[in-house]
């Protein structure tokens, strides 16, 4: 390969021990120079990830992009003079309003005086097709300021972290964060998941990949992930290149993940780590680390006993449940759930066999088991909405409250403020 392309897919290592804002504001400052960035006067986005809102640090460490490194990026920007700064995310847990005051990002960024905050919920979406889709009449509500002229940068800001329905999380995992709960529910299945991310990268690309490896995680993620230290910031214009760096770093072979392949395999760049120049790569060699990968297993003890069909989902209904069950699992321990049986895909299970079921202790998950819903506590959906099924579980389920409803994690107050901010939005569109 030519000099000329391993520049095209040039990766960063921005070695980086500690969540410390101001020396991340000066690594990013140190590397905007390096590669020549001009951020004078430009409106620039940036998309970070909390899919677990909360202020607590022990479930958004190596889960969320962390604060600080969203506030030094933030700061780095703002002293090269961008105009605005735009952080946006989608809704998870609630309202995208809810996760912004849950994880407290204003406080954060609060000495930058030009930042903003995009509530994507809130914002224009416009429908988006592709001209050659990778799904039949594939169609996704898209924000119309990433297609416009309103953003000047677009700055993906992924965490690192293991993923029980795509293997990884990375930057092209992170495009789905721009769109709603709804249109990432449509597509949540083994058969088009990986497509449906891979076609979000085909309607814009980052400018800009800052991936925060400082604290990455591994295991049951993007529900219950494990930190290990990575220490780094991994840096890149090329959302495959910079991907394939970061699989790498914890042991994952990028060919093996389903929606890194239909990009490379659409021209958007390599999976191999010969045609990709790193800058730092001794520092990046001495902090690899094989993770722990996502357990999709839904009969941890011999009291759990699950019905698998043909068409159990593992990006869907299988890894919807699994981390619903970890969650519990991490508080009290596999056995405290006793006796639990699961109905999930399209099985046929003897009528004999049912008249034996408790129902109080029956989980009857996704549509395509609905067949069984008078069996047990059914859960609507393909797949069934996470939050929606947190609620159900926790109140009508076997298994009580679950640990991250609790008063500890989730802030009725803000709630509260979240969707009442929402709804006048919505409303008035003050």
């Amino acid at each position: 390969m030519s000099d000329e392309t391993m520049s095209e897919y040039k990766v960063s290592i921005l070695p980086q021990k500690g969540y410390y804002k101001n020396q991340i504001a000066v690594n990013m400052l140190e590397y905007f120079d390096r590669e020549g960035y001009n951020f004078e006067g430009k409106v620039v986005l940036l998309k970070p990830s909390f899919v677990m809102p909360s202020s607590d640090p022990k479930i958004t460490l190596a889960t969320d992009t962390n604060n600080s490194l969203i506030a030094g990026v933030t700061k780095a920007l703002w002293l090269c003079g961008a105009k605005r700064i735009i952080i946006a995310e989608h809704r998870t847990i609630g309202p995208a309003r809810y996760a912004f005051y849950a994880v407290e990002i204003k406080s954060a960024v609060k000495d930058v005086k030009n930042v903003e905050f995009c509530y994507l919920d809130e914002v224009k979406m416009v429908k988006t097709e592709l001209e050659d889709p990778l799904i039949p009449d594939y169609e996704v509500k898209y924000p119309k300021l990433l297609l416009d002229d309103t953003v000047d940068y677009f700055i993906s800001l992924p965490k690192l972290k293991m993923n029980i329905y795509t293997q990884v999380t990375l930057s092209i995992k992170n495009n789905f964060g721009l769109i709603s709960k709804k249109e990432r529910l449509k597509y949540h299945s083994d058969e088009d998941l990986d497509e449906h991310l891979a076609s979000l990268s085909l309607i814009r690309q980052p400018d800009l990949i800052i991936t925060d490896a400082i604290i990455a995680g591994e295991g049951q993620g993007p529900h219950l992930t494990t930190p290990v230290n990575t220490g780094m910031i991994v840096c890149g214009t090329n959302p495959l290149a910079v991907d394939t760096v970061c699989c790498n770093l914890i042991g994952v072979d990028p060919h093996s993940i389903g929606h890194l392949k239909i990009l490379q395999e659409r021209g958007l760049g390599p999976l191999e780590l010969d045609q990709i120049q790193i800058e730092n790569e001794e520092y990046f060699n001495s902090k690899k680390k094989a993770f722990s990968i996502p357990d999709e297993a839904l009969e941890m003890t011999p009291l759990m006993n699950a019905y698998l069909g043909d068409k159990a989902c593992v990006a869907g209904c299988v890894g919807m449940l699994r981390g619903s069950l970890d969650s519990y699992a991490s508080e009290k321990g596999w056995y405290s759930m006793g006796k639990l049986n699961i109905i999930l895909g399209d099985v046929e299970i003897p009528e004999e066999e049912l008249k034996k079921l408790d129902k109080k202790r029956t989980i009857v998950y996704g549509d395509c088991a609905k067949k069984y819903k008078k069996y047990g506590i059914y859960f609507k959906g393909c797949p069934p909405d996470y939050v929606k099924s947190l609620l159900k579980m926790s109140f009508l389920g076997p298994l009580g409250l679950n640990p991250n409803l609790k008063l500890s994690r989730v802030s009725p107050y803000k709630y509260a403020k979240a969707w009442g901010l929402h709804i006048l939005q919505r409303i008035f569109r003050f």
